[in-house]
């Protein structure tokens, strides 16, 4: 493959490109402005002094102006190929710091998994961290074409997504995750909601997602002895982003983050036919679990802008389909909350002991 590259942190571009924000780029490119100008205005001086003299004809006079025209734009254009490789030469800086190269194919097609909203704020998504971190080694001040995020700054992020600022709060959510803790209640909508209101809120999460109503009621129902979606589709990614965000706050190891994140990919892989299949049902969940249009609204952007236009190398890796059986908690959709929700419905009476009743 060829060298590894990702896209300049925050901007969609499959490989870094110039940006006069970065550093002392500003500065550089006046440099390297008014250093073209002055080749061409040297030139044009002298020339014209020349033909004034008749030491030059006038052919020569036109083909040298053009000629000089052409290597300050050159010179220009290779002073901004100079500076876009500073912004190359950080990148390959960062990841010296831990040997970071191409993943192996399970843990791209793992990541391949989060790529939709990557793309759509620029994130990195050919490491197990998003954006450069203080958790690799990075200390802030060594960089000036992208920022390092620190480890208090990503605490900060999972405390006010998730609550989680230990290993053990992290580990806690994610066996919640893992057990459906958004496909749960949906499964249990399924069984106890009254109609009107499942179907009002069927009519509510289609329209957040522009989805059609047929499709919030096909992710209750098995396809060919499959297990039903619900919404296994955000409850999965979810575990995939809070494993990444938390790896790069220091709750946990890398390994356990991969742990988590292929295991979440094997599952997916299983569940669900494409990427596409995969990132419409994370939207569903999403709307039932924000139910607010702006949200639902920008991650159907973000589906629509990857599709569209993403060019990264990651969009490349062809969906594999996996066969490997599936948990419980997803073969029988959450069966056991949904019963144990069903038997807290009902009100059963308990007679206990009565004075007058004879009855052994």
């Amino acid at each position: 493959m060829q060298e590894f590259i990702q896209n300049q942190p925050g901007e969609k571009d499959a490989r870094p490109k110039y940006n006069p924000q970065d550093g002392n780029a500003t500065l550089s490119g006046w440099a390297a402005f008014v250093l073209a100008a002055v080749v061409v205005v040297i030139t044009y001086a002298v020339l014209d002094r020349l033909r004034e003299i008749n030491k030059v004809q006038s052919w020569m006079y036109y083909t040298s102006i053009v000629l000089a025209l052409a290597l300050g734009a050159l010179l220009g254009s290779f002073l901004v190929r100079k500076m876009t490789r500073k912004r190359i030469k950080e990148q390959k800086r960062y990841y010296q710091l831990y040997g970071a190269d191409w993943l192996p194919q399970e843990k791209r097609e793992a990541l391949q998994l989060d790529v939709p909203d990557g793309y759509q704020h620029g994130e990195w998504i050919e490491t197990l961290e998003y954006w450069p971190c203080e958790a690799r080694g990075a200390a802030v001040k060594d960089f000036r074409t992208f920022i390092v995020t620190s480890k208090e700054e990503r605490l900060t992020g999972n405390d006010q997504s998730w609550g989680v600022l230990s290993a053990q709060s992290y580990h806690e959510t994610i066996d919640r995750l893992f057990n459906g803790m958004h496909s749960q209640l949906f499964a249990a909508d399924r069984a106890l909601m009254p109609a009107e209101a499942r179907q009002n809120m069927q009519r509510r999460v289609a329209a957040l997602t522009q989805l059609p109503e047929a499709y919030v009621e096909s992710c209750w129902e098995r396809k060919d002895n499959r297990a039903p979606q619900l919404l296994w589709g955000f409850d999965l990614n979810r575990v995939i982003e809070l494993s990444r965000t938390s790896f790069m706050a220091g709750l946990i190891s890398e390994e356990t983050a991969w742990n988590n994140i292929l295991k979440t990919s094997g599952y997916t892989h299983t569940l669900f036919d494409s990427l596409d299949d995969f990132y419409t049902n994370f939207r569903l969940g999403h709307a039932y679990w924000c139910n607010d249009f702006r949200l639902t609204n920008e991650k159907l952007k973000a589906h629509k802008s990857y599709n569209e236009s993403c060019d990264w190398p990651i969009k490349k890796i062809s969906w594999r389909k996996n066969e490997a059986p599936l948990p419980e908690v997803i073969q029988n959709a959450c069966e056991e909350f949904v019963a144990f929700e069903t038997r807290k419905s009902q009100h059963k009476e308990i007679k206990g002991f009565q004075q007058d009743n004879n009855e052994i």
